[in-house]
């Protein structure tokens, strides 16, 4: 068995990988309307700064299914250096949210690309 599938309720396969995509992606499509959702600690968002428009969902939130976003909304999810990202991202899916991305090298490789952050 392939070691990161997981069997649900009544035995169906795990949730479909969430795909991955950089930070000039995330940017356009923030733009267009997807919502940013940085998954690191209250604090660090408020101050270590954040992308611009990014909501902050530590992962309690997710966990207890309080980001206040419908199950189709797409949703990127972006944390500081892309390792924590892809999990919160992974249990999102899991739950049911259809069109989730993580978002690859998270805030700094958002502010080394020069994209805008807010402080």
């Amino acid at each position: 068995m392939w070691p990161f599938s997981r069997k649900g309720a009544g035995g169906a396969a795990g949730p479909a990988s969430v795909p991955t995509i950089d930070v000039k992606e995330a940017f356009t499509r923030s733009k267009r309307g997807a919502t940013l959702i940085d998954v690191r600690s209250a604090r660090e968002y408020a101050h270590g700064g954040h992308p611009k428009g990014a909501r902050s969902v530590p992962p309690d939130l997710i966990k207890s299914d309080k980001i206040g976003l419908g199950r189709d909304a797409e949703i990127l999810v972006i944390c500081l250096s892309g390792h924590r990202s892809p999990r919160q991202a992974q249990r999102l899916a899991g739950m049911g949210y259809t069109k989730v991305s993580n978002v690859y090298g998270g805030l700094m490789a958002w502010k080394k690309a020069g994209l805008p952050v807010t402080k």
